[in-house]
């Protein structure tokens, strides 16, 4: 007959569960905190005594609801154990209900008192639940590290009852310390604490931290700023200091009906921006709520004036579940949710820890989403934990959205928005706004009334915009030439800050390239090659410097012809209308190739992007269509490629096809067209790239269909340079370009391209 065995526990169990796992002072502090606050205390006082002498201690002293002999016997002694997880924490106490406490619990491990062990070798509990007597606990923890031969069960801890005490909470003191304290670590367990409770979590009761250490005293009194004292009330001002005039987006995840819903908010200066619903995809997230800030040169630099810390060093995207912090998301140092790996990976259109500061806040619900037991790991690695980070990541772009494309590029109103009427107004708006969010599945959707204005303010300070609007008056004739220098180095300014944050960028792609990124394999295509991948790859490090290297090209043109141009001002030298289009000429082109490099750098091989290539050029214009054009674009145009079986190998550049493509589309919308057809006719060793519109066709007072190509013709607002440059590409190529009336209404523009 077989028997019946169990298993041994080791005293050793002890530094498995405890030292091991909480390998670090300050979540050792933390942890115990946590316990407090589990215990409905609304202060903690945390003294640090003797640090400089022989028996230096920590003592931390709550006033939460205490414990009873039965509550120290059946849970803190019961090793692993954790009332709080099988809902018998409060059960048959009523000092919740007197309190008012609403908290979920912060811990739920029972490991949390082993943090003990991890200060200091000696420790001393004394603890009062409300109308019973003082229960003390004398633990020696060196004991349990003398035999690892020895039970854990049969090693004592002593135990003695006291009077009775009005005062009900616990007091622990950890004497023996382990570790070294002194004032820069004191002041680190300062800010650190500051962070522990979040900030913007509505607590119905008060929960207050103090710290003290006499032997600072003295020292405190040479300091009067807040974060060079270590005695003293442990206050969060981040609210107060995120209250600035900047960008931020907040997304909650919450029930509704039968359903879980998604709400998306984008703020502005603290103005509403757009306000989107929609249906959740996720399976595992609930009550889940993303606060993110965007902070630009000025909001930092406000941002390190009220706090005495810059916000590099404070830190950035927190993590809260049931109101307590998770370590160490957030940390300085740290990136958990991959934030630099990705900036890495995609330059200045993506941001980073050092451009934004924010919050993830959890509620206790998402039981999926838990801690590892190993203290300092952050949350387990499971499926909830994917969607927790996949939704983040959608937050955020959201925001890259409006603060990168919008203020840098300036690409996303119409030229022919002033002319819709109301309800086409509201429907562009809401296409706008769609855009934005990078959604099509919006349920409820509110913007605010300065949306359009916003945007337009925005757009006109953009590179883009800033040259648009010389273009417009030079056309126009009503250019000041004080005002043209102006705008001239206005546009100068603008470029050289994208140069520069796509320099920075650089560094900091190469320095986590070489620590953090593994190369993905690149896709294969059974039929054709992938010239354009549908969804964003890393880059390798011979990339990323070939991409600067043509970013600096264009902005050095760039700011060869701004240069020039001033210089000529400044002699007062003449300068025909000519010679200034022909200046903008140059910018223009260059900065559409700036543009085109940021826009498609981690969807296409860059080094194919920006050299000659041979490869199907029919191929390419599908893909650049379906995989590029169609997912960031705002036109409202219907775009069908009508494809064909065979290829049509040719040698050109995927950056200049690029900039025809998306010129001769802009005609189109520019002509009102609701359609545009691409199409191909293959001819021997020519074929023949067909672009059918139906917008309003060509102007009857047209003679000479070439004038449509000559430089600054315009029918519309336009500079009157983008089928000049789709023109003067084409002819680099030794190839044609026609402009046929289509039937019932519309144009033909007819490429003509040789193998």
């Amino acid at each position: 007959m077989p028997k019946e065995m169990q298993f041994k526990v080791s005293s050793a169990l002890k530094d498995i569960i405890g030292r091991d796992l909480i390998n670090d002072d300050l979540i050792a502090i933390f942890e115990l905190v946590k316990n407090s606050y589990d215990a409905h205390a609304t202060k903690v006082d945390i003294y640090f005594e003797n640090l400089y002498k022989d028996n230096p201690s920590i003592k931390i002293v709550d006033n939460g609801k205490g414990m009873s002999f039965d509550d120290l016997r059946d849970k803190w002694l019961f090793l692993a154990y954790s009332a709080k997880k099988d809902g018998t924490e409060d059960e048959n106490s009523d000092f919740r209900d007197k309190i008012h406490s609403k908290r979920a619990y912060a811990g739920a491990k029972g490991i949390g008192r082993f943090s003990c062990d991890r200060l200091g070798s000696k420790l001393l509990l004394e603890t009062t639940k409300e109308d019973n007597q003082t229960e003390v606990l004398n633990v020696d923890w060196e004991k349990f590290e003398e035999d690892a031969k020895k039970e854990f069960i049969d090693i004592n801890v002593s135990h003695e009852t006291l009077g009775k005490n009005e005062e009900h909470g616990t007091i622990l003191t950890i004497s023996n310390l382990r570790g070294e304290w002194n004032r820069k670590k004191l002041l680190k367990l300062k800010d650190a604490l500051a962070k522990l409770i979040n900030p913007s979590q509505n607590i119905e009761d008060e929960f207050e931290i103090y710290l003290y250490s006499r032997d600072e005293e003295d020292e405190d009194k040479k300091h009067n700023e807040y974060h060079h004292r270590v005695n003293g009330k442990v206050v969060n001002y981040i609210f107060e200091t995120l209250d600035l005039k900047t960008t931020k987006i907040i997304t909650n995840v919450f029930p509704r009906n039968n359903e879980f819903i998604i709400k998306t908010a984008l703020y502005e200066a603290n103005e509403l921006v757009y306000e989107i619903e929609e249906v959740s995809k996720y399976k595992y997230l609930n009550k889940i709520e993303y606060i993110v800030y965007f902070l630009n040169q000025s909001a930092k630099s406000t941002f390190t004036r009220r706090m005495g810390i810059s916000q590099i060093d404070y830190g950035h995207i927190f993590v809260y579940k049931n109101g307590i912090r998770i370590y160490p998301y957030g940390e300085r140092g740290e990136d958990p949710l991959g934030m630099d790996v990705r900036k890495g990976q995609g330059y200045a259109r993506y941001l980073g820890t050092r451009e934004v500061i924010g919050f993830i806040n959890i509620d206790g619900t998402t039981v999926e989403l838990k801690e590892t037991s190993s203290r300092g790991d952050g949350l387990e690695k499971n499926n909830a934990y994917g969607e927790l980070k996949e939704l983040f990541y959608e937050t955020l772009k959201r925001l890259e959205k409006y603060t990168i494309s919008i203020i840098d590029w300036g690409r996303v109103l119409t030229d022919d928005y002033v002319a819709l009427n109301d309800d086409e107004r509201f429907d562009a708006l809401v296409d706008l706004i769609k855009k934005l969010a990078n959604t099509n599945d919006v349920i409820n959707i509110n913007y605010g009334d300065k949306l359009l204005g916003k945007l337009q303010e925005k757009e006109q300070t953009s590179a883009a915009g800033i040259l648009k609007s010389v273009k417009a008056e030079l056309l126009e004739g009503t250019v000041n030439t004080d005002s043209l220098v102006k705008k001239i180095s206005e546009a100068e300014k603008t470029i050289s800050h994208i140069q520069n944050v796509a320099e920075q960028a650089e560094e900091e792609a190469l320095k986590n390239i070489s620590e953090n990124i593994k190369l993905k394999e690149m896709n294969k295509q059974k039929e054709k090659q992938v010239l354009f991948f549908q969804s964003e790859r890393t880059l390798n490090e011979d990339e990323l410097v070939n991409l600067q290297h043509h970013i600096g090209i264009n902005a050095e043109l760039i700011n060869g012809s701004i240069t020039n141009f001033k210089r000529k001002m400044d002699k007062k030298e003449t300068i025909s209308k000519e010679e200034v289009i022909d200046i903008l000429d140059e910018i223009s082109i260059a900065n559409q190739k700036i543009i085109a490099i940021n826009k498609y750098a981690t969807k296409a091989d860059f080094l194919t992007n920006s050299e000659t290539i041979q490869k199907d050029i029919v191929a390419f214009i599908e893909q650049y269509i379906s995989n590029i054009h169609k997912v960031i674009s705002n036109n409202k145009i219907n775009i069908e490629v009508q494809s064909i079986n065979d290829e049509f190998i040719t040698n050109f550049k995927p950056m200049e096809m690029t900039i025809i493509i998306d010129n001769i589309i802009n005609n189109a919308r520019k002509a009102k067209a609701s359609k545009l057809l691409i199409a191909f006719e293959l001819h021997n060793k020519n074929i023949d790239l067909l672009f059918k519109d139906n917008g309003v066709g060509l102007d009857k007072k047209i003679e000479n269909k070439e004038d449509i190509f000559g430089k600054g013709y315009t029918t519309t607002k336009g500079s009157g340079l983008g089928l000049y440059h789709v023109k003067k590409i084409i002819n680099s190529m030794n190839g044609s370009i026609d402009i046929i009336k289509n039937t019932p209404k519309g144009i033909i523009i007819k490429i003509g391209l040789k193998k």
